[in-house]
């Protein structure tokens, strides 16, 4: 499993890179599971042969859920900056699952 990470987008919110085993063929079961997973709710799902695009609430937070083809990745972008909370309490479990995983001195 690979580490997530935060980022700083142009607009000054934060971005959570969820995985990078990802696929346009998978995004949908992926997405699914990663918002059950958080109890949040697809608002909306925009799946275009060019974009998958999902807009989702978590924990009342609104964020677009996105699957990424130039990096291969599954990203949680913030639609403001009340998220960023959220996004660093998702971090938070996703990198303590990773770890988790992780060999002994891996």
């Amino acid at each position: 499993m690979d580490l997530p990470t935060i980022e700083t987008m142009a607009s000054g919110n934060l971005n959570l890179t969820i995985t990078e085993d990802t696929a346009w063929e998978t995004f949908s079961a992926q997405a699914s599971d990663f918002v059950r997973r958080f109890k949040g709710t697809v608002l909306k799902r925009i799946d275009t042969p060019v974009e998958r695009m999902w807009i989702v609430l978590i924990k009342r937070r609104p964020f677009y859920q996105t699957f990424e083809d130039f990096l291969l990745r599954m990203t949680l972008d913030s639609m403001n900056s009340s998220c960023a909370l959220v996004i660093h309490e998702i971090h938070a479990a996703l990198f303590a699952e990773a770890q988790s995983k992780k060999p002994n001195n891996a």
